[in-house]
């Protein structure tokens, strides 16, 4: 869900270190590759990504100032972490913006866009059962994703984008039942794109978005009370 870059002729321009630093790191985030917590070494990012110190540091500065970083003196810099506060608001959020961009996506989604869904929520299923998080984690973003690009609102996209690292995904799947209810409930949100059932599609994600909200945030307060 990241944008362009566009000329006037909407041809797209190269990208430049810092933006590419950017996406990189924001994808992985977004994808789950980094974690709520995880530090960023930026010697690493370096040597990962082929690039001199000084645009890793702006894209880590500016991806600070975007929410999906923070700074802690004297350490380094992390992937943020989020309270149960924080947690609640965001998934109501979220919700709306995501049950939003599921109506608008509907009417565009292909047949081509179906099969994908379905082989990414097979997928979903199987890492599950093969305890294999990073996969599922990716399979749920992608799944998510190809969904919400259909939209057609890049704006929408974006705010999307930016709340997605806000929401301390990675707890779903430690909390006991929750997993198997999140791919039932994507389950029924693809048989609602499948019958082409705009409103129903739209609920359904808002729902499935919402409760896990709910039970990240109660997993977080359990966390604090202990």
């Amino acid at each position: 869900m990241a944008s362009s870059i566009l000329t006037n002729n909407s041809e797209p321009l190269p990208y430049t270190d810092v933006e590419r630093a950017i996406r990189f790191l924001r994808e992985a985030i977004l994808r789950g590759d980094y974690v709520p917590g995880q530090r960023l070494h930026q010697k690493e990012l370096t040597e990962q990504l082929d690039m001199s110190p000084t645009p890793i540091r702006e894209a880590l500065r500016l991806l600070e100032a975007q929410g999906f970083l923070e700074r802690v003196p004297y350490k380094g810099v992390y992937v943020k972490e989020v309270s149960p506060d924080e947690s609640e608001e965001i998934s109501v959020i979220r919700s709306a913006l995501e049950g939003l961009a599921t109506k608008m996506a509907v009417p565009s989604l292909t047949a081509e866009d179906i099969a994908a869904l379905e082989v990414l929520l097979e997928q979903m299923e199987e890492s599950w059962h093969g305890m294999n998080l990073r996969r599922l984690r990716r399979s749920n973003y992608q799944f998510h994703s190809l969904i919400y690009e259909k939209s057609g609102s890049r704006r929408l996209c974006d705010m999307i984008v930016s709340l997605w690292p806000q929401f301390a995904t990675d707890l779903l799947w430690m909390i006991p039942g929750r997993a198997e209810r999140s791919i039932q409930q994507h389950h029924a949100v693809l048989d609602a794109i499948r019958e082409g059932n705009v409103e129903a599609a739209a609920d359904l994600m808002s729902d499935h978005i919402l409760t896990a909200g709910e039970s990240i945030t109660r997993f977080l307060r359990s966390q604090q009370s202990e």
